[in-house]
C-alpha cells in the first residue's frame, strides 16, 4: 500500500513538471510571435519572469528544432524563416495567400502604398501576406504581425459581423487598450464605427494604432456570406486622406474579385499569378 501511494505521488511530480515547461515553451513562442521582435535571454528572463537558466535552455532547444534563429553578433533569437516558411504552409492558409497575392500586388502599384492580406486568430487580426509600398517613407508590416480587434480596420469587419450585443460583450471581455491618442476606448463611440462598417461594407483606421498612419479594409468572404479575411490598405494619413476615394474604391474591387475567386469551383479559377 505505501508502495502504491509513493509510486502514484512520483508519477504526479513530473506531470506537472512537464505541464509547467510545456506552458513556458508555449509562452516563449507566444512572446515571439507577438510583435517579430529579437530578444536576448536576459530579455526573455525578465519578459517572461523565468530563471536565466530555464530561458536559455528553452531558447537553445528552439534554435536547434528549427523554430528559433540565433544572431550571433547581437546575442538575440528571432523567428527563423524556416518556422515562418511552416506556419505559411498551412494549406487553407497558403491557398488564400496565393490567390490574394496578385490582387495585393495590383493594390500596391496602382495606389503606391503598402497593401496586406489579415486573417483571424482569437482576439487579434494577423498579416499573413503583404506587399510594400514604394518610396522611403511607408508603412512597414511583418508576417504574422498581430493586432487588437477595436484598433484596425480589419478589426472593425470582424467586429461588424456580429451584432451590438455580442460586439458589446467581445469588448467586455478584451478590453480596450488606449494605443494611440486615436485609438477608440470607448465601447458606444466604437460600437459607432463598427455600424458604419455594417452600412457602407468597408471599415477605416485613422492613426488608432500607428500614429501618422491610416488605412482602409475590405472584406474577403467564404461562399455563404462569412469573413474569411480582409485586403487593407496603409499609409501615412495625409496620402491616404488625399486619395480616399480611390483607394476605397480599388479596394472593395479587389476584395470582391478575390471573395468571387474563393467562391468559384476550382476549375474556374484562375492560376495562381494570373494577371
Amino acid at each position: 500500500m505505501a508502495t502504491r501511494n509513493s509510486s502514484s505521488g512520483s508519477r504526479s511530480r513530473p506531470r506537472d513538471a512537464e505541464n509547467r515547461s510545456a506552458s513556458r515553451v508555449l509562452d516563449v513562442l507566444d512572446l515571439f510571435l507577438e510583435d517579430g521582435a529579437g530578444y536576448t535571454i536576459t530579455d526573455v528572463s525578465e519578459r517572461l519572469r523565468i530563471p536565466k537558466s530555464t530561458a536559455h535552455g528553452i531558447l537553445h532547444e528552439m534554435s536547434r528544432h528549427g523554430y528559433l534563429t540565433l544572431d550571433r553578433a547581437t546575442n538575440r533569437f528571432t523567428i527563423s524563416l524556416g518556422f515562418v516558411g511552416r506556419t505559411r504552409a498551412t494549406p487553407a492558409i497558403e491557398v488564400l495567400r496565393q490567390r490574394a497575392r496578385r490582387h495585393l500586388a495590383r493594390l500596391s502599384a496602382t495606389l503606391g502604398e503598402t497593401s496586406k492580406l489579415i486573417a483571424y486568430e482569437g482576439a487579434n487580426s494577423v498579416a499573413i501576406d503583404f506587399v510594400d509600398g514604394r518610396g522611403p517613407l511607408k508603412y512597414a508590416v511583418r508576417l504574422g504581425q498581430r493586432w487588437p480587434l477595436h484598433a484596425t480596420g480589419g478589426g472593425k469587419l470582424y467586429l461588424a459581423q456580429h451584432d451590438d450585443a455580442t460586439v458589446r460583450e467581445m469588448l467586455g471581455e478584451l478590453g480596450l487598450e488606449q494605443i494611440t491618442n486615436e485609438t477608440i476606448v470607448e465601447v458606444d463611440a466604437l460600437l459607432v464605427e463598427v455600424a458604419d462598417v455594417r452600412r457602407q461594407g468597408w471599415a477605416r483606421q485613422r492613426e488608432e494604432i500607428h500614429e501618422g498612419i491610416s488605412g482602409f479594409a475590405a472584406p474577403v468572404k467564404e461562399p455563404g456570406g462569412t469573413l474569411l479575411a480582409a485586403l487593407v490598405v496603409m499609409g501615412p494619413t495625409a496620402r491616404i486622406d488625399e486619395h480616399a476615394d480611390a483607394i476605397v474604391e480599388l479596394l472593395v474591387a479587389e476584395a470582391h474579385a478575390l471573395s468571387e475567386e474563393v467562391a468559384a469551383p476550382e476549375t474556374d479559377r484562375l492560376p495562381v499569378g494570373a494577371p
